[in-house]
């Protein structure tokens, strides 16, 4: 499959509708362009990441998983505990 664009005065470049559709393209996405050995330009979608599968890049052994919401809400319950003055481990 092949698909011409043409570079505009600005130096930008259509991707080609077939193409944003077949890899879920949208406006703002980001693509990278590799130059390779042969003297080709490869354009690479950039894949951006769920909250979920960051998650596991940050999970360490031992450290259990804690659901956003969960954190957040122990964080807040915290902070409160705090700013009330009734927490005597941090006075």
């Amino acid at each position: 499959m092949i698909h011409i664009s043409t570079i505009t005065s600005k130096y930008q470049i259509t991707i080609p509708l077939e193409l944003r559709k077949k890899h879920g393209l949208k406006i703002g996405d980001k693509v990278m362009f590799q130059y390779t050995d042969q003297g080709e330009i490869v354009i690479h979608p950039i894949r951006k990441k769920t909250a979920k599968e960051l998650a596991g890049s940050l999970h360490q052994d031992g450290t259990p998983y804690i659901p956003f919401r969960e954190a957040r809400r122990i964080t807040q319950e915290e902070l409160g505990v705090r700013l009330s003055g009734k927490d005597n481990d941090h006075q």
